[in-house]
Parts: structure tokens; C-alpha cells; sequence
């Protein structure tokens, strides 16, 4: 969990994203506009000429554009703190899959283990005459079947490694055996989901900038100071500049921020209808899931091994014979790997109320 929350390039552009609102909000704290200096210098030194220069805009632009930048940072960073959570549920349940994925691979060598020795008893029942081709032939085409399974789970389990990996940002090692070590517990502590706050954050920021673009409609005023030196007499004092037109409409720039404002609205109430059906769904997946989970054995691959050896014995006793043992063995192996996919979507179910409820049991 914490080699994702320090790789994750997801959760790393989120980061970037505050770095560039701060960047927007310093440059918005005082002015507007920077100060202007102009200065004239003759060429035979006699003449000098200078003046400073500060534009305010007495409409409220700058106010309306720091109050603007203030919004989106508090956007930005709760839009981060978000992708934590969601870094961190990405992480349990791509976890997790890998977890099933290997599971689901060391399940289908041992399967394909067994079918190869059902082979061989095949084989030798048929050199000493007492089988037949039909199970020899029978008993190479299933091995064929385990060798595919076998060769798939290996592929699945290369991509789950590797979507780990993508994560956190180096090899995964050993894991554990059970998807349900993901999150061990039900979600616990919540608090306010930080991608709504985002949402009414940008939705402020959008209000403010709509604000500046209507203040805007009116030049800022210059105020400052010059100062004059020409054949040793100097003249100073206070300057006051204002740029024609006196003023704009801006009605490009009010339509665009007007626009905006109706998309960050539209963002905010869309965020917010997603988040009550995601907690809502998810905690009836839960239910569901660990209701079923709860109807199985607790540990049903400690029953498979047995009931497999049992199986492979009753074949090579000649009890039973090889159709019937492959439809029983194919019956364990397919009851071994649900449970374990059982297991699994409990594990999903219980990732996705935390994240639902942005439960802080999702951090380490």
C-alpha cells in the first residue's frame, strides 16, 4: 500500500494537478496585473524620463480571480485526496485478483498433475489388457483440456502480476494464499467523500471566475508615480493611466466562464448521483456476496485434497472407471476454484463500500 501511494502515476498527476493550482492562486494573491515600469533616457544625457505604474481593477476582477484560484486549489486537493482512497482500493483489489490468479494457477497444476497420472493408470491398464482404447484415448484428450487450462491460468496470472506491478511500481513477491487478507475487515471509520467536496469546490471556483469576467467588463486604472528630468529641472508626483475603450462588454469571456459554471454544475450533481448508487449497490453487493460466502465451508481446499486422493484411488482400485472418476475430479476442481472466487468477490464487495464511504480502513 505504500509503494502504491508513493508510484501510483494516477495519484502522481493528481498531486501535480495541486502543484499547478498553487501555482495559479500565488499569481492571483495581490494583483492582476504586474507593475509597469517605463523609463527614457536622451542620448546626450540631459533628459530623463520615468514612470511606475500599478493597475487596479476597482470592479472586483482581481478579488473575484484570487477568489477563483483560492476555490480551485481546495478543488485540486481534495481531488487528490480522493485518488488516496482510490489508489488504495485499486491496489487491495488488484491485489487481491492476483491473489485468485495464483490460486487459480497452482489449482490447475495439481490438476494437471492428476490427469497425467490418470493417464498413465490408463496406459497400464491397457498394456496389461485389462483397459480399453476408449479411456486411453479419453483420458489423453482431458490431459490435452488440463494442459490448456493450465497454460490460461498462467497467462492470468502474468497480467494480474503485472497490473500489481503497474501499481506499485516494482515486482511483486510472494503473496499471500487467501484474496481475503485485501482487507480483513469491514469498512470502518468514514468520512466525507473528498471527490463531492472537489466537485463543490470547482463549482465555487467556476461562480468566481464568472465574477471576474463580469468585473472585467471595465479596464483596470493605473495608479503610480513619474518622474521628469529635463535641462536640471525635475518634475514627480502621482500618475493616473486608464486604457481606452473605457469599456468592454467581454461577452466572449462571460459566455465561456457561464458555460463553465453549468459544467461544474452538471459534474457536481452527476458526482453526487454516482456516489449514493455506488455506496447503495455496493453494500448490497457486499451482503450478497458474504451471505453466500457464508453458506460454504470454511475451508473447502482442505476438503478438495482428500476428496481428489479419494477419487485417484477409487480409479487405480478399478471402482470406478474413468469417465466417472474425470466427471467427479472435474467436480472437486471447479467447487475448489468457486470457493476461491467466492472468497474474492467478498473481498471486491467489502473494497468497494470502503471506497463508497471513502473508509479510512482503506490506508495504511
Amino acid at each position: 500500500m505504500r509503494a502504491a501511494l508513493a508510484n501510483d502515476p494516477a495519484l502522481a498527476s493528481r498531486i501535480a494537478d495541486v502543484d499547478a493550482a498553487a501555482g495559479v492562486r500565488r499569481e492571483n494573491q495581490l494583483f492582476r496585473h504586474n507593475p509597469e515600469v517605463d523609463a527614457l533616457q536622451s542620448t546626450d544625457g540631459d533628459r530623463f524620463t520615468g514612470t511606475l505604474v500599478q493597475r487596479l481593477s476597482l470592479t472586483g476582477e482581481g478579488f473575484n480571480a484570487s477568489r477563483s484560484a483560492r476555490a480551485g486549489v481546495d478543488s485540486a486537493q481534495a481531488a487528490a485526496e480522493r485518488a488516496r482512497f482510490e489508489t488504495a482500493a485499486n491496489t487491495r483489489i488488484a491485489y487481491a485478483r492476483a491473489v485468485l490468479a495464483r490460486e487459480q494457477l497452482r489449482f490447475a497444476e495439481e490438476d494437471r498433475a492428476l490427469v497425467a497420472r490418470l493417464r498413465g493408470v490408463a496406459e497400464a491398464r491397457v498394456a496389461a489388457g485389462e483397459g480399453t482404447d476408449f479411456e486411453l484415448r479419453l483420458a489423453r484428450l482431458e490431459q490435452a483440456r488440463a494442459m490448456a487450462a493450465w497454460l490460461d491460468a498462467q497467462a492470468e496470472a502474468s497480467v494480474a502480476d503485472a497490473d500489481l506491478a503497474a501499481l506499485i511500481g516494482t515486482m511483486p513477491g510472494e503473496l499471500a494464499r487467501d484474496p481475503l487478507v485485501a482487507i480483513s475487515a469491514e469498512p470502518g471509520d468514514t468520512s466525507p467523500r473528498s471527490d463531492l467536496v472537489a466537485t463543490k469546490a470547482a463549482t465555487r471556483a467556476a461562480q468566481a471566475a464568472l465574477a471576474r469576467e463580469r468585473s472585467a467588463r471595465l479596464p483596470a486604472i493605473g495608479f503610480g508615480a513619474f518622474y521628469e528630468k529635463d535641462a536640471g529641472r525635475e518634475l514627480y508626483g502621482p500618475v493616473v493611466t486608464m486604457q481606452l475603450p473605457v469599456w468592454r462588454w467581454n461577452q466572449s469571456g462571460i459566455g465561456a466562464a457561464r458555460g463553465n459554471l453549468r459544467l461544474a454544475k452538471a459534474i457536481e450533481a452527476s458526482t453526487a448521483a454516482r456516489a449514493a448508487t455506488e455506496e447503495a449497490r455496493a453494500a448490497e453487493r457486499l451482503r450478497v456476496a458474504e451471505e453466500s460466502l457464508a453458506t460454504l465451508a470454511p475451508d473447502l481446499e482442505a476438503e478438495a485434497a482428500p476428496a481428489l486422493r479419494a477419487i485417484e484411488r477409487l480409479f487405480t482400485s478399478g471402482e470406478v472407471n474413468l469417465s466417472d472418476t474425470l466427471l467427479l475430479r472435474s467436480r472437486v476442481v471447479e467447487g475448489e476454484r468457486a470457493w476461491m472466487e467466492a472468497r474474492a468477490a467478498v473481498a471486491g464487495a467489502r473494497i468497494d463500500v470502503a471506497l463508497a464511504r471513502q473508509s479510512k480502513i482503506l490506508l495504511p
